[in-house]
């Protein structure tokens, strides 16, 4: 694990969606990385985000551990999530909406909300994956 990552991590295990917030101008960033993409600080902190955010673009990925029908594909998303509460330009995840199965349960605009997955040998770490938000 680099562990420029374990912070985010840990947070989502409890439940928490942290990024880094640079020192400098505020700015929020996220995947984390050593120097802030706006003013080139290398100083920074977690911030804790609401947690929320809208789906800003996603895509249907086969996925061949399981059998799918033609009415119920075999399929997970990787979507990007434009996250609410930052500064600076929009912060934008890389991740999974757990609830949307189907190409027809995943819109761009959607409103979806953290929902952490646990990895790992303990329960001390967790991916920052989403919901739908009704």
């Amino acid at each position: 694990m680099a562990p420029i990552n374990e912070g985010m991590w840990r947070a989502a295990a409890a439940g928490r969606l942290d990024v880094q917030r640079c020192a400098s101008c505020g700015a929020h960033r996220y995947p984390p990385t050593d120097g802030c993409y706006r003013c080139g600080s290398v100083r920074w902190d977690w911030s804790t985000l609401p947690g929320t955010g809208t789906v800003y673009s996603y895509i249907w990925v086969p996925d061949r551990t399981r059998t799918g029908t033609p009415e119920a594909p075999a399929v997970y998303n990787v979507a990007v999530v434009t996250l609410e509460g930052t500064e600076g330009d929009p912060a934008r995840i890389l991740s999974n909406v757990i609830d949307a199965w189907s190409p027809d349960d995943l819109h761009v605009g959607d409103r979806v909300a953290l929902a952490p997955v646990g990895f790992g040998d303990g329960d001390d770490l967790a991916l920052p994956c989403f919901r739908m938000l009704s």
